[in-house]
């Protein structure tokens, strides 16, 4: 990628400059060989949840209350 000198966004050059910028890093991205071994789809590690209702944020929400509710009363001794 050639680096250029920015131009100041209120130039007439700089809605070039950046055309030219993002044609050259849409370029790069979409030309580039993947390894072998990333390309595989089916070999690694997945990041994140197995489930898909895991993401799900209602499902949390009684969990949240009650954890906050913990909090509140934290500092409360139990007397018996």
């Amino acid at each position: 990628m050639t680096k250029s000198k920015r131009p100041s966004p209120d130039s007439p050059e700089f809605e070039q400059w950046l055309l030219d910028r993002a044609k050259e890093r849409a370029d790069k991205l979409f030309n580039t060989e993947i390894p072998a071994d990333l390309a595989d789809v089916d070999s690694g590690i997945i990041a994140g949840p197995l489930d898909w209702e895991d993401l799900m944020p209602e499902k949390t929400i009684a969990e949240d209350i009650a954890i906050d509710k913990a909090h509140k009363r934290k500092h409360l001794k139990t007397v018996k």
